[in-house]
């Protein structure tokens, strides 16, 4: 899950370059499902739009990051996304434990 992480700091940071890096990398390596979801956002709504606060997909994004961090026990990425998000809305309440 590393190369997915890389892709949304690549989305925080606005690296076009570094994408189209990791989307070579990515071609020769296993199907990931959430890595392809998070490359078609990039290539449908580019990655300004993507790292836009205030739009829906910013926030999806978000979100698609703090739970792969939660389920991959990354306690640095998701108090980052809190720590930058102050106002980020939890899709489930029980998320909320990860606020205390």
């Amino acid at each position: 899950m590393a190369i997915f992480y890389c892709l949304f700091f690549c989305i925080y940071y606005l690296n076009q370059d570094l994408v189209e890096f990791l989307r070579i990398l990515i071609h020769k390596l296993p199907a990931n499902e959430k890595i392809d979801k998070l490359l078609e956002y990039i290539d449908v709504y580019g990655l300004k739009r993507l790292r836009t606060k205030g739009e829906q997909i910013n926030m999806l994004i978000y979100h698609m990051v703090f739970y792969q961090a939660v389920d991959d026990d990354l306690r640095i990425v998701y108090s980052q996304i809190f720590y930058k998000l102050r106002f980020i809305q939890l899709r489930d309440k029980d998320a909320l434990q990860f606020l205390y």
